[in-house]
């Protein structure tokens, strides 16, 4: 088991022990993260072909516009702005 530590704003870095035992974990790869029922997260790649290089931008533009249409309860200002904030603040 490797522990590891969720900094601000939830940044958590793996350790080189994991990059270095699955191949996918490498800079820029594009990767799902999903929450299970039994409180895990689970981090995969997003491509089929987790070696691969190549990505299907489409596809993955297509899921960051699906994500960003999700509308909040108070949502009185952009992303953008809310970001420009937070990282002001932290």
């Amino acid at each position: 088991m490797i522990t590891a530590t969720i900094r601000q704003r939830g940044q958590l870095t793996i350790p080189d022990q994991l990059r270095q035992k699955f191949s996918w974990l490498k800079d820029n790869t594009v990767v799902t993260i999903v929450a299970s029922p039994l409180g895990e997260v689970i981090i995969k790649p997003l491509s089929i072909h987790a070696s691969s290089d190549t990505h299907d931008w489409n596809e993955i533009w297509r899921r960051i516009h699906l994500t960003r249409s999700f509308r909040g309860k108070k949502k009185t200002k952009s992303l953008t702005q809310f970001i420009i904030e937070d990282r002001k603040n932290h």
